[in-house]
């Protein structure tokens, strides 16, 4: 992050979430890991729960739901229907 531009999504976001909605939509969006746009600091923990709040008012509007570390790639939580699986 610059000090004048502020923390952007995608280039700064710790985790994102694909959804695919049981009408057939997908969607993706990235974490919001600061509290405010020119914060000084960023936490993993704040997107994931924002994130996981997502999940629940979702529920079983969405079929399928993974969140993925940005950085790594690495799928870290997968919900069917609100439920979450277990990842192999």
């Amino acid at each position: 992050m610059s000090a004048t531009k502020g923390w952007k999504l995608k280039e700064d976001s710790e985790t994102k979430m694909i959804v695919w909605f049981a009408d057939g939509n997908i969607r993706t969006m990235y974490s919001i890991d600061w509290n405010y746009k020119f914060s000084k600091t960023k936490k993993r923990e704040i997107g994931l729960a924002r994130f996981f709040k997502k999940v629940e008012d979702y529920g079983e509007k969405a079929a399928t739901i993974e969140i993925y570390d940005n950085r790594t790639g690495i799928r870290i939580a997968k919900y069917c229907s609100g439920i979450e699986m277990e990842i192999n």
